[in-house]
């Protein structure tokens, strides 16, 4: 295991996993995994701006640029 938890978002499968950050706090970071509707998702993974006071805080950032990526990338 890599250490992301995956999550539906708008139907797509979203890696994120929560790190520390130096010199203090949490930032995400995360991947889209599209599967056979958008191969090539799965080959970067994104980095929340951060950090963030709490481990939930980093994750929902992530959810939320995870989102706006989706959205984007679905209107294009």
């Amino acid at each position: 295991m890599d250490g992301f938890v995956r999550h539906r978002i708008e139907g797509v499968s979203v890696d994120i996993e929560v790190v520390p950050a130096a010199p203090r706090g949490f930032t995400a970071r995360f991947r889209l995994v599209g599967g056979a509707r958008e191969p090539d998702w799965h080959d970067a993974v994104h980095v929340t701006h951060g950090p963030f006071s709490s481990q939930q805080a980093a994750e929902e950032a992530a959810k939320s640029e995870a989102l706006v990526r989706i959205l984007a990338h679905g209107s294009s």
